[in-house]
């Protein structure tokens, strides 16, 4: 084994983690370095210690990736775009989600881990049986599944079949950063837009897996679940960067420091502020006790970069065996439906604000921030359906509210209000169609639970909603 670099074992300074050449070279090869040809990830970020009051991985600074010796040399927590010249890039996450605990994952991580395994097994059953076999990365509240497709793969012209020119295509030379000279394609959008229909597909089958095996709810997106015996606690199965531009979502770099909880005391606290850096490592097929006593210390993740294998995998095959099986499921008929309606609808529907339950009416009513949060668009999205409303016509209800005027800032000039009405309304109506939604907690007493009820005095009784809907969806 090559020898580490760094001499001290205890090293704590994320600049001379860093300095490590393993390090450097792994995290190359996770922006997609081969040997001597160059990265083809298209950009890197950063979250830098005092670059922001309150730091986040969507405001973030996005370099060149010929500058990622200056997230180095500041002991950044380093992301690579999903954008890459090369390739397409598979990727969604699983993580431990606790709105009421937020440290939980911080300061019993052992605990929270074994809470995830059941879900965790779950997912990798449900990949394998597609034949993608990704590279799995431990974070600090879960895992990355990624891999990529080339862009020269016969399934990538079969993925871009899929989508017609993403509403998002139009803003890339606006929303492009200094010195990122990369030339992004209709045929590559187009492309990944498929992909992340694919995803989504994949989301599916993981969802169906791990909701059986898991001991706490397992949501989508991180939307928030009602009270638990730990608080509002959940599994989130992540793939919201479909929603969004390809150029502007990036994830996480294998061997890159893990430093969210000491950036933001405002969220986890002082005490878990205190606690020293993690780095995100590989885990291969070890047991989860193996892998947490293996620590992710900064000592531990270079002497795990000494012999790692940190590239995206080739998954054009495993695509290909689930886009076919996607064209030929209930969720792409209910994409194509959504898409179609979408094509006819030119103007968003009146919605009469008066016939509807104040939870409803305060998310059209004050939309920011309520609409950001993914339980809000998931209770609009079950109340308008269940009283008769097509998901197109919700969604561009959700998009005309993003382009209102609600002191947005500078948010549309990042993402794209269509784009992401579409995905969040897409997604929870999909699995309202296809009936992974049980719609359990699709009640009063959830809905106050999450927040969601402004807590007023009305006279509904979201039961009745449930059971029109349940009624509609067995027809």
């Amino acid at each position: 084994m090559r020898e580490v670099t760094t001499v001290a074992a205890d090293v704590t300074s994320g600049a001379a983690y860093y300095r490590d050449a393993g390090v450097r070279a792994r995290m190359l090869e996770a922006c997609g370095a081969v040997g001597t040809a160059p990265p083809t990830a298209t950009y890197v970020a950063g979250l830098l210690e005092g670059s922001a009051a309150h730091p986040n991985w969507a405001e973030a600074d996005r370099l060149p990736i010929e500058r990622i010796d200056e997230l180095w040399a500041g002991g950044a927590d380093i992301s690579r775009s999903l954008w890459d010249t090369g390739h397409l890039v598979f990727m969604l996450e699983l993580d431990y989600l606790n709105v009421d605990q937020p440290a939980e994952p911080f300061l019993r991580p052992a605990e929270v881990f074994f809470k995830i395994e059941g879900a965790f097994r779950a997912a990798l059953q449900a990949l394998r049986g597609l034949g993608l076999a990704p590279r799995v990365l431990m974070t600090g509240r879960g895992y990355q599944f990624a891999g990529a497709v080339r862009l020269d793969a016969p399934v990538v012209d079969q993925l871009a079949e899929l989508s017609p020119l993403p509403a998002w295509y139009a803003g890339v030379e606006q929303r492009r950063r200094p010195g990122i000279t990369a030339a992004l394609t209709a045929r590559q959008a187009r492309a990944s837009e498929g992909l992340g229909k694919v995803i989504e597909f994949v989301a599916h089958r993981i969802l169906a897996g791990a909701s059986r095996a898991a001991s706490i709810p397992v949501v989508f997106n991180g939307t928030v679940v009602g009270d638990g015996i730990v608080g509002r606690e959940c599994i989130s199965i992540d793939f919201s960067h479909v929603g969004d531009p390809l150029d502007v979502r990036h994830m996480r770099l294998p061997f890159s420091l893990y430093q969210l909880h000491r950036l933001r005391p405002d969220l986890f606290g002082s005490q878990v502020a205190a606690l020293p850096p993690l780095v995100a490592l590989p885990r291969r097929r070890e047991p989860l006790f193996t892998r947490l006593s293996a620590g992710r210390s900064l000592s531990a993740g270079q002497a795990a970069a000494a012999d790692a294998d940190a590239g995206l995998p080739d998954l054009a095959s495993g695509i290909e065996t689930a886009l076919e099986r996607y064209r030929a499921s209930a969720l792409a008929a209910f994409h194509r439906r959504f898409e179609q309606d979408r094509r006819l609808a030119a103007t968003p529907p009146h919605t009469a604000l008066a016939g509807l339950p104040p939870c409803v009416t305060a998310a059209l009513t004050w939309p920011n921030d309520r609409l950001l949060k993914p339980e809000h668009i998931q209770h609009l999205v079950r109340v308008l359906m269940a009283r008769g409303t097509r998901p197109a016509a919700i969604a561009g209800l959700v998009q005309a509210a993003y382009e209102s005027d609600h002191d947005w800032g500078d948010r549309w000039s990042r993402m794209e209000p269509r784009a992401r009405a579409d995905f969040d309304v897409r997604v929870f109506a999909g699995l309202i169609s296809t009936g992974l939604d049980s719609l359990v907690d699709f009640n009063c007493v959830s809905t106050q639970e999450k927040a969601i009820c402004p807590r007023i005095a009305c006279r509904f009784d979201l039961r009745a909603d449930r059971e029109r809907l349940l009624r509609a969806r067995s027809v």
